[in-house]
């Protein structure tokens, strides 16, 4: 029920032009910067779990990256293959947590998507990640920060370590539960299978005017131990 709700949601936001002007986020760079001080790893086969209508995942491709994309967004996946053929064949539908690749992936990708759900749902997703990078791959994640100021109307159903849980009750999420990780939890959640490379940090950005407040994200670079 829950991913049904996810995936009608998101295919509304896409269908409505969710993304399609962006730039990618600045991660991008230091996914591509990280990946060129491992050329063993960068020369294989990645996974981008959440690669929507492909901003930030053609970027990726377009620097040489050989990427499965993977979605719970029908129409973004659409969209994205319209707009470039050429990755139609590297696009899979489906939830992160029924997926599993023919082989353990060298490295995988998930910017603001691990974030759906609550702390149980990321403790599975986390779970689920290790699962499949193979030993040495790396896991490059950026996800919603509990320094966000969470504006839309909601209620906080959840609260674990320094993080929280909000179920929104308006907005392209309505209904929908969202969590924002505190640095302790993400330090509990990654302590047991991986080792970070670097300290995770956290990005800031300036809703544009009316909107008031900032969005913060963790990004963060782990290997699989």
């Amino acid at each position: 029920m829950r991913e049904a709700l996810t995936a009608a949601r998101w295919d509304e936001e896409y269908r409505r032009g969710r993304y399609a002007a962006e730039p990618p986020v600045a991660f991008v760079a230091t996914i591509l910067d990280v990946l060129g001080a491992h050329p063993a790893l960068r020369e294989r086969d990645g996974l981008y779990v959440g690669c929507g209508n492909g901003r930030n995942f053609l970027p990726l491709v377009d620097a040489g990256l050989s990427l499965t994309g993977l979605d719970v967004s029908a129409e973004a996946l659409r969209q994205l293959a319209a707009r470039r053929p050429d990755q139609a064949a590297r696009l899979r539908h489906g939830d992160f947590l029924a997926f599993t690749p023919a082989a353990p992936v060298a490295y995988l990708i998930a910017i603001q998507v691990l974030q759906h759900g609550r702390r149980a749902d990321a403790e599975q997703a986390f779970a689920h990640v290790a699962a499949l990078l193979a030993s040495g791959g790396l896991f490059f994640l950026r996800v919603n920060s509990a320094s966000t100021e969470v504006v839309l109307r909601h209620a906080v159903v959840e609260t674990s370590d320094d993080g929280f849980t909000v179920e929104y009750q308006e907005g392209p999420k309505h209904g929908l539960a969202v969590h924002f990780y505190g640095r302790r939890e993400l330090d509990a959640l990654t302590a047991g299978a991986f080792r970070a490379l670097g300290e995770p940090t956290e990005a800031f950005t300036k809703r544009p005017p009316p909107q008031r407040g900032s969005w913060a994200q963790w990004e963060a670079v782990y290997a699989r131990r």
